[in-house]
């Protein structure tokens, strides 16, 4: 199949565009089945994997502890520490039960697979846009033939991340925390590893487009959204992190009501409810977090947390990817024509 981008060139002009939020919700509306459906695969595989790693934690570290919050929904985590002085591994362990702060935080860790998903997402609304139909089988046929490409970009953005993460460990040990205050080092690991982070993420945030619309590799698809977002990286910084918020804002705000009903049906989560039907529970809209931590969790409630968590990243990846291929379209200009 020849490129979408090559399919477009006959088109004398770009037809006249209503707001980006008013084509971006008309775009999730029309289109809603289709982009389920494409995106199905990539939701099932995800839940699938999300339980076989709890179900690993659960049934194979018996000294798990569990936390399930309203930003990150469920977590496993043990840690141990090796003491030098008796030469053994000791586990740490948090305080069980309710705890509560400000300041909005989310996971990756779940919508990982789902960023699979945007490429075939990029091709339907492409398609969409021109006026053309496009079939479940037409989407992945395309994504499938530049999977090896999808994934190399995936792991130099991988790469990008692990690496400035390893400057900000080494520049930390280099400091000298008695000449610049105890808290310095703290906000720079915050600052060394996310300001290049962020950085690289908005500028090739349109990697995805240049695979599936023009059938680029993987370097040339990161160098052609570097060229798009060249002079805009403010304007698109700004969308970005707005979109970001109204995430975590929806997320914390669903995953609040699920502990709520977790409260209700489990004596596990009872402690739960006192903070919820508080005022607290309207904090999390201003960026509050609730969270409990057990010794223990039921498989029941592991398993609804995780189906959860898919499936709001999975309501979420399609305002992603009508977002950043607008503005694909947008920047691309008479090239796209």
């Amino acid at each position: 199949m020849q490129s979408v981008l090559n399919n477009t060139r006959d088109a004398a002009a770009l037809p006249e565009q209503p707001g980006l939020i008013t084509t971006i919700f008309r775009g999730y509306r029309n289109d809603f089945g289709l982009f389920w459906r494409v995106m199905l695969p990539v939701i099932a595989f995800s839940f699938l994997f999300n339980i076989a790693l709890f179900l690993f934690f659960k049934l194979g570290i018996p000294e798990a502890q569990w936390t399930f919050s309203t930003t990150q929904g469920v977590s496993a985590r043990t840690l141990s520490v090796f003491d030098s002085s008796s030469g053994t591994s000791q586990s740490v362990r948090e305080p069980t039960g309710v705890t509560s702060a400000v300041g909005f935080s989310a996971s990756s860790f779940h919508i990982g697979f789902l960023w699979l998903a945007m490429c075939p997402l990029a091709f339907i609304i492409v398609h969409q846009y021109r006026g053309g139909a496009v079939t479940f089988g037409e989407v992945w046929k395309h994504t499938l033939r530049k999977i090896w490409t999808i994934l190399g970009g995936g792991i130099l953005l991988v790469a990008l991340v692990v690496g400035t993460s390893l400057l900000a460990f080494l520049l930390l040990f280099l400091v000298d925390e008695a000449s610049i205050g105890p808290l310095t080092p703290i906000f720079l690991f915050v600052l060394i590893p996310g300001v290049p982070i962020a950085y690289f993420m908005v500028k090739w945030s349109l990697y995805n487009q240049g695979i599936i619309i023009e059938n680029l590799s993987a370097i040339a698809a990161l160098r052609r959204s570097s060229e798009l977002v060249r002079g805009k990286w403010g304007q698109f910084f700004g969308m970005y992190l707005l979109l970001a918020l109204v995430t975590m804002v929806f997320t914390t705000a669903v995953l609040g009501l699920t502990l709520l009903l977790f409260s209700v049906i489990s004596p596990e989560f009872a402690p739960l409810r006192e903070v919820l039907q508080s005022g607290k529970f309207l904090g999390l809209f201003f960026g509050g977090m609730v969270k409990i931590t057990l010794e223990s969790a039921p498989i029941w409630a592991i398993g609804t947390m995780v189906a959860i968590n898919t499936l709001i990243h999975a309501i979420l990846a399609p305002i992603w990817a009508l977002l950043t291929t607008h503005l694909y379209m947008k920047q691309a200009g008479t090239e796209f024509k």
